[in-house]
């Protein structure tokens, strides 16, 4: 019966953390992206829920060269400086995708590192019926995989209700850039963060777990709400 108990004060808390820590992860995440472009020598910025960058010189200079020899580059052939645009255009899809994957990185190893050090230090961190403080900082941490499910999740339910296979996602875009199919890697990195997630619900005291799982879809689903829909494009335009 451990299971079916319901901590009322605990369930505030965790809504309150779940809905904070939609906001970080959101924002550390775009985080990731941003650092990957200001080291590629990007001019990067950062609203509410993505990153922007730009590099005056680099599409600059592919546009020009685009624009005198379209013709040619459509049809994969011969024009002067074709060398050297071959060479700038293949850095700048390099960059891409290095800035692509900067913000998935960021969130998986966030969460890796949290989800590591939440199994090194379990005994000390969970006991029968409590989780220590420091134990919910680390559960957090490690809950930073669940972006990867929550979007994996998302992408196949449009897919299978609409049948469009939407490419806004950074992992998609990613595949597409590796010449992967488009299943591979949010498929694989969503699965993975089921298995943090319910490792870390087995790590957890059965007198928490029901709390914990309603102030997650709740808090979750309010954190997305007010930060993505509602408030975060006044707050970080």
């Amino acid at each position: 019966m451990k299971y079916f108990y319901f901590d009322f004060k605990l369930f505030l808390i965790l809504i309150f953390t779940f809905i904070i820590m939609t906001v970080v992860g959101t924002l550390s995440h775009e985080l990731g992206h941003y650092a990957v472009a200001e080291y590629l020598g990007y001019d990067a910025t950062i609203d509410y829920q993505s990153t922007h960058f730009e590099s005056d010189k680099k599409i600059s200079y592919l546009n020009s060269i685009y624009q005198k020899y379209a013709y040619e580059i459509k049809n994969n052939l011969n024009f002067p400086e074709k060398e050297e645009f071959d060479i700038k255009r293949k850095e700048f899809r390099n960059d891409r995708i290095k800035i692509l994957a900067g913000g998935p990185l960021q969130t998986m190893i966030t969460g890796t590192f949290g989800f590591v050090l939440l199994l090194i230090y379990r005994k000390k961190l969970f006991s029968f019926n409590k989780t220590t403080f420091t134990g919910w900082i680390l559960v957090f941490c490690s809950l930073f995989w669940l972006r990867q499910s929550a979007n994996s999740f998302g992408w196949t339910l449009n897919y299978i209700f609409t049948g469009e296979k939407s490419m806004r996602g950074d992992e998609l875009r990613l595949a597409r850039f590796l010449d992967l199919n488009i299943w591979t890697i949010h498929s694989i990195t969503g699965i993975i963060g089921l298995i943090v997630l319910f490792t870390v619900l087995r790590l957890l005291p059965k007198n928490q777990v029901l709390t914990f799982l309603c102030a997650g879809l709740l808090g979750g689903c309010l954190g997305f709400y007010l930060w993505l829909i509602k408030f975060g494009q006044y707050i970080l335009p």
